[in-house]
Order: C-alpha cells, then structure tokens, then sequence
C-alpha cells in the first residue's frame, strides 16, 4: 500500500497539523511602542507628542499627518496633540554590550517622584493640560489634586495612560469625547460672557452720555478732563509758536 514505489507516508504527511501560532517577542513590542514613534515608526526625538489615546509621536510626524488630508486619523489639528514634558534619566547610557545584549528596560525618561524608568515595564500617564509625565504609581501611592511636577490642578479626566491596553483606550476614547464636549462649551460660555461685557459697557457709556455733566460718573468725568487738558496743552502750544514767529517778525522789521 506505498503511496510511491512501496514507501509507507508518515502521518504529519497525511495529517494536516494546525501549526501553534508564532509567539509575540515581547521586548520588540516594547521597544516598538516606547521607543519609536507610532506614526513613522522612526526614533522618538524631543519634541515627543501624544494624543489623547496616550500613542507617541515625533512632531515632525504630526505635522506630515495634518498636512496629508487623505490620511484618516482622530488627529486633525496641533490641539488634538500634546508636547509631554519629560524628565531626563540622568543614568541613561545608550550602548550596546560587549555581547551584543540590548538593555530594553532601560530609558532616557524617568518618573520625577519616584525614580521609576518609563521603558514600557511600568505604567506612565500625563496630564493632558500641562503635559506633565509621571508613572501611574506615584499618581496611585501619592495622591494629589495638583500636578506631582508643575503644581497645575488636576482633572481626574484629563489623566491619559501612555500606550494603555484595550481597556483604558476604550475608557480614553470616552474621556476624550467628553474632553471636546466641556471645551466646546466652555469656549462659547467665554464668547458669550465677552460679547455680554462688550454689550453692556457700550451701552452704559450711551446712558452716561444722556446725563447732565454733574451727574455723570466719576470715570467719564475724568475722561472729559483729561480731554480738556489734552486740548488745552495743545492751544497753549500753538499760542507760544504764534508768539515766538510775531517776535522774530518785529526784530527783523527794526533791523
């Protein structure tokens, strides 16, 4: 029963074996992530932004998104971006070993209120109205209604997890729906409580204008004042001229 010249096919060639799925390296994915930009895939260099689903960017790499408007992204202007702050690891050597052994865990940022580095093991967040960045420990253990490093205060929403898992972009997703909605009104209660204030001080000066001069309040009547003055100066100016030039006219007639 050779299936070719009396050879006996082995199972794995007959049996179709489901091959395990190829394991993630995890460093790489890391590195990929924490190190790089999430746009170009390129180094991350200072100035480093992030959105408001906590992904790094160049700047330069936000810049040619906005300018590609056939690229579709939840970016769509500089405002949807944040420059985080960073604090420098002052420990930070970027080298290769002798071996050829790679520190991953290693990074040129740490946290500035416990010393933590942000290379992707521990869990880092930044304060989308300062840009402040600090790991999600020291906000856990050292809780605060201000910034750990500008002393800003603190918007529990504003807080974005840097390269968050499924769960807190979802939750990310919805605080930054929120974000614009709050913005948006805020934005247009300042321009209504503007054009009110513009309204009403027109309106008061058209009032005041009404009134007998002695009635008028103290601030118009300093105004008027210090137009008189203004005017005055300026006619006892001319008089002195006018006087100056009928004097030289007089010595020069004698002469």
């Amino acid at each position: 029963m050779g299936g070719d010249g009396g050879s006996i096919p082995r199972r794995d060639e007959v049996v179709k074996v489901k091959q395990a799925p190829e394991k993630k390296n995890k460093d790489q994915d890391m590195v990929g992530k924490w190190q790089h930009c999430a746009l170009s895939g390129q180094a991350l260099t200072k100035p480093i932004m992030s959105c408001a689903l906590g992904r790094l960017y160049t700047k330069e790499a936000v810049i040619n998104l906005l300018l590609d408007k056939s690229t579709k992204s939840h970016i769509k202007r500089l405002s949807d971006v944040v420059e985080l702050k960073l604090t420098d690891n002052a420990a930070y050597k970027n080298e290769i070993h002798a071996d050829l052994y790679i520190d991953h865990y290693s990074s040129p940022y740490v946290c500035p209120v416990i010393g933590l580095e942000m290379s992707g093991k521990y869990r880092f967040a930044f304060n989308w109205t300062c840009g402040c960045v600090v790991s999600e420990r020291a906000l856990i253990e050292i809780p605060s209604e201000t910034c750990h490093k500008c002393g800003i205060e603190i918007n529990k929403e504003d807080i974005i997890i840097i390269n968050g898992n499924g769960e807190d972009i979802k939750k990310m997703t919805d605080q930054m729906k929120k974000r614009k909605e709050r913005l948006k009104k805020e934005k247009k209660k300042k321009t209504d409580n503007s054009e009110t204030n513009s309204n009403n001080e027109e309106k008061s000066l058209n009032n005041n204008e009404k009134l007998p001069k002695n009635k008028r309040p103290a601030g118009d009547s300093d105004k008027q004042n210090k137009k008189n003055k203004i005017s005055s100066d300026k006619t006892e100016s001319k008089n002195k001229f006018e006087d100056s030039n009928s004097y030289k006219k007089t010595i020069s007639q004698k002469q």
